[in-house]
């Protein structure tokens, strides 16, 4: 495999950069522009402001002191405490929401929650189709059809009278917005030339932010939510065209033996970029030739496949220090090297349950699922606290300029300090600016410039945590098993990200001081959590399980060296 990529990387290098690499760069971009509004838009699309209970203009009912929700009617000389049935809002700020157009107040209080959970849920379940439909039918295809459906429901989102179908579309938007997330950003990192593949990953990454500034300033001018969420949507009419103009990944076609359209795809390219070919080798000979060596890796891996992998005993240490050592005869570290179930290897169902098969993989996927649970949880729960502060248009625009910095530093810094420093300090740090404002709370000090101040700090850091795991997570799984181990990362967060709105938009009513509780803790707690795992910075991917348990197993023996030298240097210190 290795060889194939390194071929292939070299013709994408003589390519260069042109109009067909701009016009990936751009399909890519308009992706994560379309998210905040739907991700986060809810702060605008659904808030719940204040409210009074329509009292009935007659002699017999009468409004309850302190409640909104119900009012006295008085029947036979009796008074009996009624549900109201409509209200008045406040629209100073918000002129239309969902939840004032569908009195999703009081009884109904707990639907308003469900219109970002929904979504979520969507989520969880197209970031599944979504490697499905990229790997089977290609990265073009699923964001061609992401993108007409996303256009398809946000109209119909847009336009529904009636709650159950803006539900429905929520979720479907849901689906088809992540079906497309990370197809279009294999598809750019797999036509960009190598040298620029780091820079790019940034880069991808901020429209994001940058589109969170747009939306509160729309927001801020919009206050109409279906109008605000069909202008939120524009980008996706940009996707459209530039998803049926795109090509399919050369790798993806190579890689599925769609030689002749690989070749069609590399000579247009060459004609948009106006490539300099002369004195190279036809590019239909070099694609040829690199499939002729993916053909003969994959030859090797299937006599590897065929294998069964011998039993291992597993050693009680902890995931950093301790491994998962195979007592067969193999070597002097005594770790098997064959590929089967232990990789991942054999029916459909073989990957995922790799994760889980071995102790080491065990102890490795329980550790990331709780990081990435606890890492979304927060790192959605603070955008959708806007509205606990006095200008969430203001709010969520700084979110958006904190981001930023987030994506752009996390690279060079991590490259000198390392993955798992740089991820904990953010998580731990993050926590305690959380937990620091819970404690603000209690006392009962409450200047809004210092809350905000922490609450950015705060973000700041768990974006930072965040890009960082995208980078730290598929370096600690094995390649034999990386797509499926990143995958459960992924699916782990979108879990985490359906909490928040229960807390922010239904408990944090009646309990003011449990958003800076579960945040904090959460963040405090994934931040611990990163010390038991080991670090990746500077060495090399693991490209099966063995590999995994032979660097622990070396990185266990190192460690009792080390105390038993120290043990040492005691005992003559002490003589």
């Amino acid at each position: 495999m290795a060889a194939s990529d390194d071929g292939l990387d070299s013709l994408l290098a003589q390519l260069g950069l042109g109009r067909w690499t701009y016009l990936h760069f751009a399909t890519s971009t308009m992706v994560p522009a379309l998210l905040p509004t739907f991700l986060i838009g809810s702060e605008f699309i659904n808030p719940t402001p204040s409210f009074t209970c329509n009292i009935p203009e007659d002699n017999f009912t009468f409004p309850v002191n302190g409640s909104e929700c119900t009012m006295l009617h008085v029947e036979e000389g009796e008074a009996v405490t009624v549900p109201c049935s409509s209200f008045t809002y406040d629209t100073s700020v918000f002129h239309s929401t969902v939840s004032t157009e569908w009195d999703l107040v009081c009884e109904k209080k707990f639907l308003s929650p469900l219109f970002q959970t929904i979504y979520t849920a969507g989520c969880f379940v197209g970031s599944i189709l979504g490697g499905v439909v990229a790997n089977r039918y290609g990265r073009r295809w699923a964001v061609r059809v992401g993108s007409v459906m996303t256009v398809f429901w946000a109209a119909i989102l847009s336009i529904s009278p009636w709650l159950i179908l803006v539900f429905v579309s929520r979720f479907l938007l849901g689906v088809f917005n992540t079906i497309m997330i990370y197809p279009a950003f294999m598809l750019t990192m797999e036509v960009c030339v190598p040298y620029l593949r780091s820079t790019v990953g940034v880069l991808l990454a901020l429209p994001y932010a940058l589109m969170m500034i747009v939306l509160a300033g729309i927001a801020y001018g919009i206050r109409d939510w279906r109008l605000l969420q069909a202008i939120g949507s524009i980008p996706a009419l940009f996707l459209v065209p530039l998803a049926f103009l795109v090509d399919e990944s050369p790798r993806w076609l190579l890689v599925n033996g769609q030689l002749d359209e690989t070749v069609k795809v590399l000579e247009r390219a060459a004609s948009l970029n106006r490539s300099d070919m002369g004195g190279l080798p036809p590019i239909e000979a070099t694609v040829k030739k690199i499939h002729d060596r993916l053909s003969g890796s994959k030859s090797t891996a299937a006599i590897h496949t065929a294998e069964s992998p011998k039993p291992a005993t597993q050693h009680p240490d902890s995931l950093q220090n301790g491994a998962s050592v195979d007592t067969a005869e193999e070597g002097a570290s005594g770790i098997s090297k064959s590929l089967g179930s232990a990789d991942g290897f054999g029916a459909w169902w073989a990957g995922p349950v790799a994760l889980f098969r071995t102790g080491v993989m065990r102890r490795l996927s329980l550790v990331l699922l709780l990081i990435w649970l606890l890492q979304g949880i927060v790192y959605l729960g603070l955008p959708l606290s806007a509205n606990a502060f006095s200008s969430p248009f203001l709010y969520m625009a700084l979110m958006g300029a904190v981001e930023v910095p987030a994506y752009s530093v996390s690279a060079p810094i991590t490259q000198r300090l390392g993955r798992r420093p740089v991820i904990c300090f953010c998580l731990i740090s993050c926590g305690s600016l959380l937990l620091s404002l819970l404690i603000l709370e209690i006392y009962g000090i409450k200047e809004e410039w210092v809350d905000l101040l922490l609450v950015l700090l705060s973000y700041l850091l768990v974006c930072t945590s965040y890009q960082v795991n995208f980078l730290y997570a598929p370096e600690l799984m094995p390649t034999t098993i990386r797509p499926w181990g990143t995958a459960m990362c992924t699916l782990s967060a979108y879990v985490g990200f359906s909490i928040p709105p229960f807390i922010t938009d239904y408990l944090a009513y009646s309990y003011p001081w449990l958003p800076s509780a579960v945040f904090g803790c959460s963040a405090f707690i994934a931040g611990l959590l990163v010390t038991l795992l080991p670090e990746t910075n500077g060495k090399p991917m693991m490209e099966t399980v063995a590999d995994l348990q032979l660097r622990l197993f070396k990185n266990s023996l190192q460690q009792k060296s080390n105390d038993i030298k120290l043990s040492i240097s005691g005992v003559k210190s002490y003589s």
